[in-house]
C-alpha cells in the first residue's frame, strides 16, 4: 500500500473509530483484524423471512471478513469495535456494475438477535434479525 493510500486509510479508521464513542473519551474504538463471531450469521427483516433465499431485499449475510447484501457484497477493508456489541466497519463493496465504500456502524440488542445498521450517509437505521443457520 503505498504512504498515501495508507494515509487515506488511517484517515478512514480514525473517523470510523470517532464516530463510535458513546462512552468518555477515556474509552476509545480499537481496531480488530475481523468482525467479531457474535455478528456472523445470516440476518433478515423479520424471522418468516429467514427461509427466503438470497433474492429477498432484507438479505443480509455477515462473515469475519465479507459483507454479503441482497445485491452487492464485499470485503472488509476495516472493523474498529467498542464494546462486544458495536463495531464499525468500511467494506468495499460491489454490486450491479459498481463500486463504493460503506461506512456502517453495527450494534447487536441486549441478546444478540437483533441487529441495527446505520449507513454513512442515509438517514435512519435498519433492523435486521437473526436467522438459524443449519
Amino acid at each position: 500500500m503505498t504512504t498515501t493510500a495508507q494515509h487515506l486509510f488511517n484517515g478512514l479508521i480514525a473517523g470510523l473509530a470517532a464516530g463510535l464513542t458513546l462512552a468518555p473519551p477515556a474509552q476509545a474504538a480499537e481496531r480488530l483484524g475481523a468482525i467479531p463471531p457474535v455478528f456472523r450469521g445470516l440476518w433478515m427483516a423479520e424471522a418468516r423471512h429467514c427461509t427466503a433465499t438470497q433474492s429477498d431485499e432484507s438479505w443480509l449475510r455477515i462473515e469475519a471478513d465479507r459483507l454479503s447484501f441482497y445485491e452487492s457484497s464485499g470485503p472488509v477493508l476495516a472493523v474498529a469495535g467498542e464494546g462486544p456489541e458495536r463495531i464499525g466497519v468500511i467494506i468495499a463493496l460491489s454490486g450491479e456494475g459498481s463500486t463504493w465504500l460503506y461506512l456502517g456502524l453495527l450494534s447487536l440488542d441486549p441478546g444478540g438477535d437483533r441487529l441495527r445498521l446505520v449507513s454513512t450517509g442515509v438517514e435512519g437505521e435498519v433492523l435486521r434479525v437473526r436467522c438459524e443457520t443449519h
